[in-house]
Formats: C-alpha cells, structure tokens, sequence
C-alpha cells in the first residue's frame, strides 16, 4: 500500500489501522492505489464490477447470480486497494470456471476513509445494488459506520481485513485476520512462552478510544500464562523514544513489544541503538513492511513482527503457491492485505455454495439463504491461515487466533516460526 511521506500525521488518525495489517512495498507496490486496474474503483467513479464472461464458463442462465460488495478505503489518507483486488481476482477465477454453481457479481464502493462516504458506499450497495453479502472489504471506517445498516438489512460481512474494535464486536461483521487485539495476545504469548522472555515492557502508541480494548488483551495473555508485563506505557505522536528505551533498560526488561507503525518501528529502532539496549523489540504486523526492512537494515536488537497469516515474504512456502500465482497472475502487489482478500473472497464462495441459491430467487430471498448459510457455516481451512474460519451465530466474532511471526535479518523478513502459534484457552 502507498504511504503519504509523513506517516507521523497517519499516526494521528490511522495507527490501529496498521496494527492490523502490514504491506511488502515490492514490485508494484504502489499499482493501483489510484483505482487505476480493472479489480479496483476506476479513478472517474467508486464502483467496480467483476463478473466472468468467458466461453469457458457455463452459461449464466445456468448459474444464478449473485451480488457480492465490500466498502473499502481506497483513496484518502492510507489507500491500501490490495484486498478488494484480491478478492475481485478470486471472483473472476471462479466465474471463469464451468464447475461453478454461481455467478459472481463483486461490487468495490471506496469510503475515502472518511464516515460519511462509508455510509453512501454501504447504503448505494444495499439498496440500490441489492447486494447478499459482503466480503473482501478492507476499510478504516467501514465496520464503525455501518455495523447497524448490515444488521438492519440482514447482511454479514467477512472482511478482508479488521481494523478497529468495531470489526470484532460486532454480530454481523467477521474479518478473517487475527486483528491488532488477539494480534497482541498472540505477540505477548510468542514473546513470553516462543521467546522465553519474563521481563516484558509494553510500549503503546496512544489512540485513545482503543485503551480498554488493548489493556483487556494484554489480560487476556496474564490469564493464559499467568504472567505480567514489567511496565505499560503509551507514547503520544511525536513523542522521544529515548525516555521509553532508558525506562526499558532500567526495569530490567529483557523483551519490549512496541505497538505503532512501521515509522515508529523505524525510530525505535534508532533509540534503541542510541542507548546500547540489548533487550529484544516485538511488532505489530504494522512493522512487518519492506520500508521497515530497507529502513533499518541490520537492527540494533534482535527485532520480531507479527505476520498474521502465513507470511507474504516467504512466497517459497507451498501454503501460498495458489496466492502467489493469482496475485502475479492479476498484477496484486503481495501484501497482507492482499491475503486477507483472497481468503475473504474464498470463505465467501464456500457460504455462498452452501446457500442453494436459485435461478429465480429474489434479492431478500437470497438475503435470507445467505444468512441461514453463514449462521450455519462449516469452517473454512485454508494453510493461510493457522485456525479455521467460522463466522456463526454469535454477538462477536475473532475467529482467527493464530499467527506467526519474522525476525529482520540483514534487511530481510525471515519466518521464524515454522508452525502457527494459536492461543489456547485461558487457564
């Protein structure tokens, strides 16, 4: 995803947003952050529609269609297009092929990251596109504003990527990436429990409304280890890191976990190297970046990320042959992000297939199969991911709970955990 030069002003508004999910910023980064492909808003309008049209494909009389949309925050101060595009990809592919029992029309609204927009985007899907679902979607405001329309009208929504706590409590919405709150519980759990650390700080950017929910998941990792943190603290924008790493060092912390942005990671990593702290640094998946990577080379300290789902940098790994092919296949740059697309789009066919939708069914008609048929979902598995994907009949929804994890090396991503870590259940 592209980044304005002066990401200290996206830290302002946006540092959850990166919490959730980090970029590769490798060849072709920056394509089609402007809607520039045919998978995302062309830059003269906010909406793009997939749907396969191939001689390949079963006639569409055959196949009953069905509207499929995500409102995601294309323009505005963070552009991050890679999930919709992912998903529209997964879209084309199955369109394209004459074993599918449906045709897919994937509607892309872009919210500019601003409510306001994020309401029409919603509403003009709703009401005017008839849309049964959503899924792919990948936006900063999306699940705040809308969470009440989706529920009024009968629909669910299986984001690409989750970014604030709205995403996770809500009944009608279930992102498929770990998120930045069992993201903490699962990168305090591999600091402590992988890494053998017992003297852990905390180092939290300051976003305010976001407090409770960070603080109820580093309880949630003392109730699984029976462990606390050394010290808890939280950095204003602009803030000096030097106070922080000194505090570390005093406190006899051997391990510090850092929750910003990959600009933060990058000045605390200076800090640390002013000071000749030895302590190892833990990330969000925010760090786990190619601007981090170039940024910090050879890091003072042994430096972690949390990856989320299979890390996108190890393209070796045979978990993302199918994704690596159809990003490159469709220009996507390799991203999280574009992860959490392709598997939103993926758990969706299977919801959809399950529905028995047919030919003649109308739009509430097809609302309500959809429902009974995300209620009622059998998991969704895929190597991507490390716990399976069920959305369920439930008041809140975090079904993902694992994650892995890299180490920067010489300026290189390296996965160092060869399995998922999932949380286990509290003791």
């Amino acid at each position: 995803m592209r980044r304005p030069p002066r990401i200290a002003i996206l830290i302002v508004a946006l540092t959850l947003l990166a919490a959730a999910c980090g970029d590769s910023g490798g060849d072709g980064g920056d394509s089609a952050a402007d809607g520039s492909t045919a998978t995302t808003a062309p830059a003269d309008d906010t909406t793009a529609t997939t749907a396969g049209s191939t001689d390949t494909a079963a006639p569409a009389a055959e196949r009953p269609v069905v509207k499929v949309g995500s409102v995601n925050s294309l323009t505005g101060p963070v552009p991050f297009p890679e999930a919709s595009q992912a998903a529209a990809a997964v879209f084309d592919r199955y369109n394209n092929d004459p074993d599918g029992k449906l045709t897919i029309e994937y509607s892309i609204e872009d919210d500019g990251a601003d409510p306001a927009l994020a309401t029409q985007a919603a509403r003009k899907l709703v009401d005017d596109d008839g849309v049964v679902l959503m899924a792919g979607g990948a936006s900063l405001v999306d699940c705040a504003v809308n969470g009440a329309l989706y529920d009024d009208n009968g629909l669910y929504a299986i984001q690409g990527t989750g970014v604030d706590i709205s995403c996770f409590t809500s009944r009608n919405i279930a992102p498929v990436n770990t998120g930045p709150y069992a993201g903490l519980t699962a990168s305090l759990f591999f600091t402590s429990e992988i890494l053998g650390h017992d003297s852990i700080c905390y180092v939290q950017f300051d976003a305010g409304t976001q407090r409770e929910p960070l603080t109820d998941a580093v309880q949630r990792w003392t109730d699984i280890t029976g462990k606390e943190l050394t010290s808890f603290d939280f950095y204003a924008p602009g803030d000096d890191f030097t106070p922080f790493v000194t505090k570390a060092i005093d406190s006899g912390c051997t391990a510090v976990f850092e929750g910003g942005l990959d600009a933060t990671a990058i000045a605390w990593n200076e800090a640390v190297a002013g000071q000749g702290a030895s302590f190892d640094t833990v990330h969000f998946t925010s760090a786990y970046t190619a601007e981090a990577a170039q940024a910090i080379g050879s890091p003072a300290t042994r430096t972690y990320a949390n990856s989320e789902f299979e890390p996108f940098t190890d393209i070796s790994s045979p978990a993302l042959a199918d994704w690596v092919q159809l990003m490159n296949d469709n220009g996507i740059p390799l991203t999280s992000f574009g992860e959490g697309g392709y598997l939103a789009a993926l758990a969706a066919i299977q919801v959809l297939e399950s529905a028995g939708i047919q030919p003649g069914d109308d739009t509430d008609v097809q609302r309500q199969k959809v429902e009974a048929a995300v209620l009622g979902m059998e998991p969704f598995e895929n190597p991507m991911l490390g716990s399976p994907y069920v959305f369920g009949d439930a008041e809140a929804h975090n079904p993902n709970q694992a994650s892995k994890f890299v180490e920067l090396v010489d300026g290189e991503w390296t996965t160092v955990t060869d399995d998922f870590i999932v949380l286990p259940d509290v003791k």
